[in-house]
């Protein structure tokens, strides 16, 4: 007899792709199709949709906004996703993000299968701390720091991953081959990522008269952003007269291709769950500098691809800055082995099989419990 797959659906809410649905896209892709049937339950039109490449069936739902959509809308949406569970027979609803776990979480009570939340964000609200994780049979958290903010013994550690097969195009650059430091910033336009730091880190190169650089900020405020901390960044540079140095470059939907053809990127900020940017950026053999908050830390001690300053301080972030200027560390060393570690330690072959290996735990589990349909 054939063992049946066992059937997932995924769940998010976001229309836009952010870290937490690139991340929930390389999931997808790595997960093994002979024994897991795949369904996607986001937004009909949402852009990231065509770079899954493995087979799915799409439950296209609006999850709307909790504090807009409390109510007779939100209870609706909670019985739409339960009566495609039934049909479908799913085993494992796996709630991806911030909004998603608090349309599931009610399943808990409205059906038989195992709630799994990929938890991928750090908040101090209790609500998400210390009752939400106890509607879910695991909650999968992305760093230690966000697994030490949530209380409950029902949590794993399992980091994002890389695609491997987006760093097929070796990074052919070497340290201001052209005499300009490159430096790029990856990611929304968030006042929590502190680009106005970066900026006041690398204003402090032309105080002394170090012109021959570049700063690209790739990113805009579209997904949760603030255009009153963009536009007062931008208004900062003018004053600085450092418009050809800071580039306000936007979106990119190629930012491997960007960092590439940077020398060091800078991940500046407070409290970051994790940090996908920097494993990106290594993954494309460039070195990163990250504050010593939240989960990015975490990533260069696993990886030793690049250097970590005290949380905030922008004068030690200029100081590292000018030692990579002044080419007074090894450059190309801290590229082969940030990558090395990263297709290592990162690959998304290694974290889809944890992830099915949770999976195969949380179902034995229900087996040995005689939970079963």
């Amino acid at each position: 007899m054939v063992k049946e797959r066992i059937q997932v659906l995924f769940v998010t809410h976001a229309e836009k792709k952010g870290g937490a649905e690139q991340s929930l896209i390389h999931l997808i892709n790595y997960l093994d199709t002979s024994q897991y049937r795949i369904f996607l339950l986001s937004p009909k039109n949402a852009e990231y949709l065509g770079e899954i490449r493995t087979k799915y069936e799409h439950f296209p739902l609006q999850l709307n906004s909790i504090k807009k959509k409390l109510g007779f809308g939100y209870l609706e949406t909670v019985f739409r996703i339960r009566a495609f569970v039934k049909k479908h027979h799913i085993d494992i609803i796996h709630a991806n993000g911030w909004r998603a776990p608090w349309y599931t979480a009610p399943l808990k009570f409205l059906t038989d299968c195992t709630l799994v939340w990929h938890h991928r964000d750090y908040t101090h609200l209790r609500m998400f701390n210390q009752v939400l994780p106890r509607f879910f049979d695991q909650v999968i958290c992305i760093s230690h720091f966000v697994a030490n903010s949530i209380q409950g013994s029902n949590k794993t550690i399992i980091y994002n991953g890389v695609d491997p097969e987006l760093s097929l195009n070796m990074k052919s650059r070497s340290l201001m081959e052209d005499d300009t430091l490159i430096m790029g910033t990856f990611g929304r336009i968030v006042e929590w990522k502190r680009y106005d730091l970066v900026i006041e880190a690398v204003k402090k190169l032309a105080d002394h008269k170090k012109y021959n650089w570049k700063l690209l900020i790739v990113g805009d405020t579209s997904v949760d952003g603030s255009e009153k901390y963009y536009n007062d960044m931008v208004q900062k540079v003018s004053e600085y007269g450092l418009e050809e140095n800071i580039i306000f470059y936007g979106y990119s939907k190629k930012p491997l291709d960007l960092m590439k053809e940077c020398d060091l990127t800078i991940n500046f900020s407070l409290n970051e769950p994790f940090g996908r940017v920097i494993i990106e950026s290594l993954l494309v053999q460039t070195p990163v500098i990250v504050s010593d908050s939240g989960g990015a830390p975490e990533i260069i001690h696993l990886t030793g691809g690049g250097f970590i300053v005290k949380d905030g301080d922008v004068d030690e972030l200029y100081q590292t800055i000018q030692r990579v200027y002044d080419k007074a560390i090894n450059h190309k060393e801290l590229s082969i082995q940030g990558y090395t570690n990263v297709i290592n330690d990162f690959n998304m072959n290694t974290i889809a099989r944890k992830v099915e290996y949770t999976y195969q735990l949380l179902m034995a589990k229900k087996l040995k419990s005689g939970v079963v349909r």
